[in-house]
């Protein structure tokens, strides 16, 4: 028994390098960070549409963001729908669901030091909200 606990006295403590875990964070990190560059230039384009769009109110007399967006629906109805509504709630759920990936695989982390993680993605989603809510007005 003493050569047992001798043994067990003597044996060094095992060392972890490399952390898996680090590795998941790190490629979590990385795919956001694709992800919502993805989503920015996808909603780069009903952006520019609606900036077209205002520039027309500011141009065009006796005219309104919402009666353009009506008429742009009238003509447009399944790219209208495709940009303004379809694009929008697809990079909402996408980036929703990177923030709580990352989330999950930092071990809840102090929001600030969250924030600085994702704040792109957070971006994303509050532009994507945006959007919907002008479309539907």
């Amino acid at each position: 028994m003493e050569n047992f606990e001798e043994k067990l006295a003597n044996m060094p403590k095992p060392e972890i390098s490399d952390l898996k875990h680090q590795d998941m964070l790190a490629n979590a990190l990385v795919t956001a960070r694709d992800k919502s560059v993805l989503s920015g230039w996808w909603l780069s384009v009903p952006l520019y549409m609606l900036a077209a769009l205002l520039m027309k109110t500011v141009f065009v007399p006796n005219t309104t963001l919402i009666s353009l967006i009506h008429e742009l629906t009238r003509t447009q109805k399944y790219s209208s729908l495709f940009f303004f509504v379809l694009v929008p709630v697809v990079f909402i759920v996408l980036n929703f669901m990177a923030v709580k990936r990352i989330h999950y695989l930092s071990g809840n982390p102090q929001t600030m030091k969250l924030l600085q993680m994702v704040w792109f993605n957070l971006l994303i989603i509050v532009v994507s909200l945006l959007l919907l809510i002008i479309y539907s007005l």
